[in-house]
């Protein structure tokens, strides 16, 4: 493992995003769209950048993203050096267009792909041969025009019918273009992801390039929902951020392994979720035959060679703690849980001192003392929210230490208890 501090100095610039100033002609085979001028701006910017092997932050469904080329391997450790990341925990590939990612299984190894001293850069994604090059258009069409991708393993297609763009990342084989710090240095697969929210796709699509993109954070913070928060950990380590509101989601996505050999009991196929998050559980078993026996990293199996050597983001470090401790009140079985929660909450906030942050969900009574009291409906708007609530506690109200209600561990409550227990310091079972 290792750490890079040295960083180019930037201005960062922050340039308002719009969803409604993008069109897609395609809903997933085809990365191109049309846009309106008031787009030009934000679209020149980041592909300008992008095609120059710097990073940019960019909004996407689930949170914030820290992108950059994925076929460069200098662009790559940017990244790393840019959130202070430890350069053995892999990237997820983000993709504009189904195209854009068989185009991948087609392009040379690594070594051969970016001619940066030339900017022989490839253009990936749209069905344009002048873009693509003959070679690679054709080789596309003949399998395009029967329907089938015969690049991605076939167990993810119904899953990708379904999901895709969204909040849904596959474990997939390493294409040969890819640079093994994409993977942390280790393993012979890829994390990739098509993202739904248009101004990512098309910041993908108009540099023409697959972006490495984790979140958009300083490594090991909670995860930016808001261009604000990218500005607040990143401001003067990258040139651009695209500011397109809050993220519809909230957490990250849903890590879904179908293809490596972590994915087979006794030679059998049987889905695994690596990372709960956007898609749920109860989603992905609905999708039937194989996935009716879907089973969760940790919950239902563990493997020390996951641990060492991870596939996908989110597996190995502590993430998303803000400075202040965390108290992650943990709920049991049975109905009287949220009154325990609540009677251990109030015992331990007496024997506080200063200046205390509670979220709390639904309708659990907390008041008095001046604590800073935040409420979630439920645990989906609790997963939509945390990582916003776990910031503004931390810096802007400045409390000393945030307790927060634990949730059941069932549809958007895996995911939000997932990141909950890493970013705890202390958990309290009630």
């Amino acid at each position: 493992m290792g750490i890079s501090t040295a960083v180019t100095a930037f201005n960062t610039k922050v340039l308002p995003a719009s969803a409604a100033q993008i069109t897609f002609s395609s809903a997933l085979e085809d990365g191109a769209f049309t846009a309106s001028a008031d787009a030009t701006p934000w679209i020149d910017a980041s592909r300008d950048a992008l095609r120059g092997n710097m990073c940019v932050g960019i909004p996407t469904e689930t949170v914030y993203g820290l992108a950059a080329n994925a076929l460069d391997a200098a662009a790559v450790r940017a990244i790393f050096a840019v959130k202070g990341r430890p350069s053995d925990n892999p990237l997820i590939v983000h993709v504009s267009s189904i195209r854009m990612l068989r185009a991948l299984y087609h392009l040379p190894a690594c070594d051969d792909v970016c001619d940066v001293a030339s900017k022989a850069l490839p253009f990936l994604g749209t069905d344009n041969a002048a873009l693509e090059g003959s070679a690679l258009h054709a080789a596309l069409q003949a399998d395009e025009q029967t329907g089938e991708w015969p690049e991605i393993p076939s167990a993810y297609h119904e899953a990708i019918r379904k999901f895709w763009p969204g909040a849904l990342t596959l474990i997939m084989p390493r294409p040969p273009c890819i640079p093994m710090q994409v993977l942390g240095g280790h393993g012979t697969t890829v994390a990739v992801r098509f993202p739904s929210h248009t101004v990512a796709r098309a910041a993908i699509a108009a540099c023409g390039l697959p972006l490495a993109a984790p979140s958009a954070n300083a490594s090991g913070r909670p995860s930016p929902t808001l261009a604000a928060h990218v500005k607040h950990d990143l401001d003067g380590r990258l040139p651009l951020i695209l500011d397109s509101g809050p993220c519809d989601v909230g957490v990250e996505s849903t890590v879904l392994d179908a293809f490596s050999p972590n994915a087979y009991v006794d030679g059998e196929l049987v889905p695994c979720i690596l990372r709960p998050g956007g898609v749920t559980f109860e989603s992905l078993r609905a999708l039937g035959g194989a996935y009716e026996r879907l089973r969760v990293y940790r919950r239902d199996f563990t493997s020390t060679e996951i641990e060492m050597n991870p596939t996908t983001p989110g597996m190995k470090y502590r993430h998303y703690s803000p400075t202040a401790p965390v108290y992650l009140f943990v709920p049991s079985a049975g109905s009287a849980s949220c009154a325990r929660q609540r009677e251990k909450m109030h015992e331990l906030l007496a024997r506080q001192t200063g200046k205390i942050g509670v979220v709390t969900v639904g309708d659990m009574d907390i008041s008095g003392n001046g604590h800073v009291v935040c409420v979630a409906k439920d645990a989906a708007d609790l997963a939509h929210r945390i990582f916003a609530l776990l910031r503004a506690l931390d810096e802007d109200e400045h409390v000393d230490a945030i307790f927060v209600q634990g949730v059941d561990e069932t549809n958007e409550g895996m995911a939000v208890m997932n990141r909950l227990a890493k970013a705890a310091s202390h958990h309290i079972v009630c």
